[in-house]
């Protein structure tokens, strides 16, 4: 396993192993469900710059285990501080919470069934990463103790938070893997962009059903942090038309919120570049990148919720017609992309790029023994 740059957001990637995936329609209003047999491609995006966080973590809890193992809320919250013995209280303190959203339980149940485990690191600043290959969640503790991090409110919160949007990241990596060696590089940046804005919007779906059970602490967490406006776009549009929180277009306008902030998308890009920078580096081929375009069912697929429908069903063509969601905005990742894409042309013989590989070899000749 080969541990790669450091990410605010952890991701594992996989490979096709050249087994089709299919997708079950069934039609508009109906369901959309993708059924795949990727296989890992043994490639995780670590965040940390120590050694391996997999073997650094102390305890590794099995969801399975976790979700057995019945925290009462109310006692939790009063408890003393002396109550809380380990991270793992504060793990199942998340997940029995979670157990209210219909959403998340349905995540839940499958990380449970993949025999996935989970456990609380000092992640730098990171949100979480994924071992696909260990089945491993490591979600960042902020450098907290477990005492600390379970009589905070915000913290306890943002630890829920994270673990929605890891829960949905591995829901994603067992149907989709990665992008790379689907599609050519700047349409990997805007699958990646689609992909973000839905763990985000997952999130607020997940906080919006917890609110509805009358746990509303992670509906607040969410008002006051950086996808706040992401929260009440949804909330606001449900306020307009009710009937949206079954047909999905709360969700949708929530998933257009996330792409008029320039930051989150600048960022989503930074890290999708470093990522495919370490793709080049690690690859022996001179392009490891596929050459698709993302169809309207490409990019609609990747908003199926766990109960099967498609937020975004319908709306795929438009995605892909509309300049704004592509568009690479800010210079620096412009520079960057640009840079990618000339490695993928030029031929590199003793640090000189040439565009003409025959020209290359010309000047410099292969020696024959």
């Amino acid at each position: 396993m080969q541990k790669l740059s450091t990410l605010n957001v952890g991701q594992a990637n996989h490979k096709n192993s050249g087994k089709k995936a299919h997708v079950e329609y069934l039609g508009e209003g109906g369901f959309m469900e993708l059924k795949s047999n990727y296989t890992p491609k043994k490639i995780v995006n670590y965040v940390s710059s120590g050694d391996s966080i997999a073997h650094s973590a102390s305890s590794q809890w099995y969801f399975a285990e976790i979700c057995e193992d019945y925290l009462d809320l109310e006692s939790f919250e009063s408890a003393p501080e002396e109550h809380i013995i380990d991270y793992g209280d504060v793990l199942r303190w998340c997940v029995n919470t979670l157990e209210s959203s219909p959403s998340a339980r349905l995540m839940l149940k499958e990380a449970c069934a993949q025999d996935w485990t989970v456990s609380l690191d000092d992640l730098n600043g990171g949100e979480y990463c994924v071992d696909v290959d260990q089945k491993l969640l490591i979600i960042d503790h902020n450098g907290l103790l477990p005492t600390a991090l379970g009589a905070s409110g915000y913290f306890r919160n943002a630890t829920l938070a994270m673990l929605v949007k890891a829960l949905r990241d591995i829901w994603q990596e067992k149907r989709h893997g990665g992008f790379d060696e689907q599609y050519s590089p700047d349409n990997v940046l805007l699958m990646e962009r689609v992909r973000a804005a839905d763990l985000d919007v997952l999130l607020v779906l997940v906080a919006w059903e917890l609110r509805s059970e009358e746990y509303s602490d992670l509906w607040r967490h969410l008002i006051g942090s950086e996808i706040g406006d992401i929260a009440m776009s949804f909330s606001g549009y449900l306020e307009r038309e009710p009937s949206s929180a079954f047909n999905g277009l709360a969700l949708r306008n929530a998933f257009k919120q996330w792409f008029r902030d320039e930051a989150r998308i600048n960022s989503c890009d930074h890290d999708a570049l470093e990522y495919m920078d370490d793709v080049l580096n690690s690859s022996v081929l001179r392009n490891p990148f596929g050459r698709k375009k993302p169809t309207k069912m490409n990019v609609e697929i990747l908003s199926c919720l766990p109960d099967k429908t498609a937020y975004l069903q319908g709306y795929g063509g438009e995605i892909l017609s509309d300049p704004s969601y592509a568009m690479v905005n800010d210079e620096i990742n412009q520079t960057h992309l640009f840079h990618i894409m000339y490695d993928l042309e030029a031929t590199i013989v003793e640090n000189v790029p040439f565009r003409d590989a025959e020209l290359a070899r010309k000047i410099f000749p292969i020696e024959r023994d």
